[in-house]
């Protein structure tokens, strides 16, 4: 059971989905995952707003829709995650537009073939998708938090209780995909700050 993205969902459409593959006992692909059809063709493709926006699209697939495995639309040059120029030399130079690093968050900081862990936000603005599975025999995970909003400070509780520490990862309108501070984990929970408008993912993978 598949579908494209495009023009988004509430909530409700999502899970529509999500409990349809499960009647029909079939894995659920979302294998065009995009927002706007159209916004290639105007310069607000490759502004902050409309990543945040894919952000956003993200999240609530993951959280409402519980697909198998998503498609970003897509890797190659038509609705382009790098822009594409030449150099003196003429040769091509690929610049990766911040699209590229929140899709590298979702593809190279969620562990390979991991659960989607059942998660509560108490704040609309925050969304919120944690993944665990299983790297070189050890457990992992990666929790991924979007703030949609202004910077706010916010706890996360529920936290397995041999977790000491996450490595953090952060792209913001000012950063791109920035390694920051490990943050440290007591008794199963953290406090963080929030920037605004941001991806924060933490993870017991190391960042590459």
């Amino acid at each position: 059971v598949a579908f494209h993205s495009w023009g988004g969902g509430s909530p409700e459409d999502y899970s529509a989905w999500a409990d349809l593959a499960e009647r029909l006992k079939l894995p659920l692909l979302v294998n065009e995952l995009g927002v706007d059809g159209g916004a290639w063709r105007t310069k607000a493709f490759d502004s902050y707003c409309y990543a945040m926006e894919e952000v956003r699209m993200y999240q609530e697939l993951l959280l409402y829709a519980r697909p198998q495995g998503t498609m970003q639309w897509e890797f190659t040059s038509d609705y382009s995650i790098v822009q594409e120029s030449r150099n003196a030399a003429g040769e091509v130079v690929l610049t990766p537009t911040v699209r590229f690093f929140f899709v590298k968050h979702f593809c190279n900081l969620t562990p390979h073939h991991s659960d989607a862990l059942g998660v509560a936000s108490d704040n609309p603005k925050v969304l919120f998708t944690a993944f665990a599975g299983t790297v070189s025999g050890q457990p992992a995970y990666t929790l991924h938090v979007a703030n949609l909003g202004a910077e706010r400070e916010a706890f996360l509780s529920g936290l397995p209780r041999g977790l000491t520490h996450l490595y953090a990862v952060r792209t913001s309108e000012e950063e791109r995909f920035q390694t920051l501070d490990a943050v440290e984990v007591r008794d199963g929970t953290l406090k963080l700050v929030l920037a605004p408008q941001s991806l924060l993912t933490l993870t017991t993978l190391p960042p590459e």
